[in-house]
């Protein structure tokens, strides 16, 4: 089952931004499409959400506290992430998508909740943010940069955040062949029936995004617990966690091998003030590996 990529890779490269747009908010229509039904379960439990992924729990452990932040779920699409950020206390979530269908089911979801008064839905481009300079707290995306140009999304990131507000981001990468051919033609259970001009991120590319914030550092997830999901296709299970243990140990001892995970996380953080061109610091950052961890130093 191939993938049915509506544009080449090469040719959504050279789309421009409206073209880009138009195309990206026609592909997530149509999955939210699909999922407009589903309501989140009885007694959802806000740990388990957190902790279900190991990314995901990085990913939350570094962007936290939420209580009494303000923060922008960037791409929100149809996943109840913004609900949880809400439920977990934070004082403002605005959740963002291209979509409209989207931003329809995560307004639907908290109205479902009693929620709605601290979840507000826009219908906007990463590239183009409708709000005002340095008022989030927090910045989140799961599976949005490699939808995005990211030199633009990563100026509007840095805008939006507070001196000190932080960003973390989950995307799949794209150094494995392995993966890349999966991803284009073999089947399993959660592909997504369409693609637009979305493409894993690959290091180069977040070394880009990295030159918009002081801090930066990022890490794969994904190695045999790739193929461990897709047989058991959950999370939750044993033989699943075990594999995620595994690498973990694996990605510790042998940092290299995070390049060949399925996703990789990005931590950011805006402090201070923008480092000037000429003045130290202000060269392109080089990836430095550690532990499993690369941190891009200025």
């Amino acid at each position: 089952m191939r993938t049915n990529r509506l544009i080449t890779r090469k040719d959504a490269d050279d789309l421009d931004l409206r073209s880009r747009i138009k195309l990206e908010m026609e592909v997530t229509d149509t999955e939210a499409e699909r999922v407009a039904q589903q309501t989140l379960p009885t007694g959802w439990d806000l740990g388990q959400y957190a902790r279900r992924a190991p990314w995901r729990a990085r990913l939350f452990d570094f962007l936290s506290p939420l209580a009494g932040q303000t923060v922008l779920d960037l791409g929100c699409g149809y996943n109840p992430t913004s609900i949880y950020f809400a439920l977990a206390g934070a004082r403002m979530v605005y959740a963002c998508d291209v979509s409209p269908k989207a931003a329809a089911y995560t307004k639907r979801l908290a109205d479902q909740l009693g929620i709605a008064d601290r979840v507000s839905v826009l219908v906007c481009a990463g590239e183009e943010l409708p709000l005002a300079d340095e008022t989030m707290d927090i910045v989140h995306g799961e599976s949005t940069l490699h939808h995005l140009r990211l030199p633009l999304a990563a100026a509007e990131i840095a805008r939006v955040l507070k001196c000190g507000g932080k960003g973390g981001f989950k995307d799949p990468l794209g150094h494995n062949p392995v993966l890349e051919f999966a991803r284009d033609y073999l089947p399993y259970p959660w592909k997504k029936p369409l693609k637009g001009t979305d493409r894993p991120l690959r290091f180069r590319d977040i070394e880009e995004f990295a030159k918009h914030f002081p801090r930066c550092m990022y890490c794969g997830f994904g190695l045999l617990s790739t193929m461990a999901t897709f047989i058991w296709r959950r999370n939750d299970c044993r033989p699943v966690q075990l594999a995620h243990a595994v690498d973990g140990h694996l990605l510790r001892r042998f940092a290299f091998l995070g390049r060949y995970c399925r996703f990789v996380v990005t931590c950011v953080q805006k402090t201070g003030r923008r480092v000037e061109e000429g003045e130290p610091g202000s060269r392109s950052p080089k990836l430095k590996p550690r532990r499993g961890v690369y941190s891009v130093k200025r």
